[in-house]
């Protein structure tokens, strides 16, 4: 594994890591879920481990790990350009 690979996925993974950290305070942010409105209806609250912030925080994961941007997208292609190889940092 060449440096610059090794660069993008460590930056990769502190991206996902700091989007799981903000899901995270999102979803505190919100809490306690409110089950019940002051009528005594039910609010229509998401269940906290199904909710948005919980699907977000693990497709993060999950790019980081399967290393989204040479896997699925346009990662080598961008390695390859003779600009990003001039500068590396691009990467």
């Amino acid at each position: 594994m060449h440096r610059a690979e090794t660069t993008a996925r460590g930056r990769l993974r502190i991206s996902a890591g700091a989007a799981t950290a903000m899901m995270a305070l999102r979803w505190l942010a919100e809490y306690p879920l409110a089950q019940h409105t002051s009528a005594g209806k039910p609010s229509g609250s998401t269940d906290p481990i199904t909710g948005y912030h919980f699907i977000y925080a693990a497709s993060a994961v999950t790019v980081a790990l399967t290393y989204a941007g040479h896997t699925w997208g346009l990662g080598r292609w961008w390695a390859k350009l003779p600009f990003v190889q001039k500068h590396r940092w691009l990467i």
